[in-house]
């Protein structure tokens, strides 16, 4: 793959290319449909809107802005098979009119969480943790340390001002300091027996579930939501495209919000 190519048109299978060398394919979890789901791979395209998810709002950002790419983290189709494209439907809808806008969409969604720099790496130096290691090679759950003990409420006003969290939902407080905390981005809670095992006090992921609110001693997890847990990788995918494109036309959605509202 050429890097820092001086084209203004690029051939989309050359970005994904260079997205998949900081986060490859072979990765994904199972269930997972990373890569192209729309569109054509071999076209040349001039430019991408980036966003985090692939929304009806954010294809008809990317017509109206003239982008005939898009980049995302969370695919378009994933999980259940795509049987019909029906315009009854909010996922119909959005394939129809990406296909007549000859709009082609990738997406880097698991290989992004657990890439050596990716979302985990990201969300744990946000937060401000050292000397960080990976809980269970190529897992979904990083830990690390902080610089110095912080109280419960501490953290949990830290991680609001950090991650751009309106609310954050949490287990009963643990009293005392805070110094090991765990992170998996997106829906994490599924390393929760993980972050305990290798003695965090703390869990920040999203999508935590009524029952894992139920904490042992000694150990609380933190939901920011999963929206505000993967947000950082917009920015993460533009800088791939970026430092391999320069020249290369990306703009960053306005349209992608989060679905959950706080009254």
């Amino acid at each position: 793959m050429k890097k820092k190519e001086s084209l203004n048109r690029v051939r989309a299978a050359d970005i994904a290319a260079a997205i998949e060398e900081f986060a490859p394919l072979s990765t994904q979890i199972e269930w997972d449909n990373s890569g192209f789901t729309v569109g054509d791979p071999d076209a040349m395209v001039s430019k991408a809107l980036i966003a985090l998810n692939c929304t009806l709002n954010v294809i008809a950002e990317a017509v109206e802005k003239g982008c005939d790419m898009i980049i995302t983290h969370h695919p378009l189709i994933v999980h259940a098979p795509c049987l019909n494209i029906l315009s009854n439907n909010l996922r119909g809808r959005s394939i129809e009119l990406a296909v007549r806008n000859n709009i082609t969409i990738y997406s880097s969604h698991t290989p992004l969480d657990r890439a050596a720099g990716g979302l985990n790496d990201i969300m744990a130096k946000m937060i401000g943790l050292r000397g960080c290691r990976r809980v269970v090679e190529g897992g979904f759950c990083t830990i690390g340390s902080l610089a110095k003990q912080m109280s419960a409420n501490e953290i949990l006003s830290h991680l609001k001002e950090v991650f751009g969290a309106p609310a954050i939902r949490c287990s009963k407080p643990i009293e005392g300091g805070i110094k090991k905390v765990a992170v998996s981005s997106g829906s994490g809670q599924g390393s929760i027996k993980e972050a305990i095992g290798a003695g965090a006090q703390l869990l920040v992921t999203g999508d935590v579930t009524h029952h894992n609110f139920y904490t042992p001693k000694g150990f609380m997890i933190a939901d920011i939501g999963h929206h505000y847990s993967e947000l950082p990788a917009i920015a993460l995918l533009n800088d791939i495209v970026k430092k391999n494109f320069p020249t290369f036309a990306t703009l960053l959605s306005k349209a992608d919000k989060s679905p959950i509202f706080n009254f």
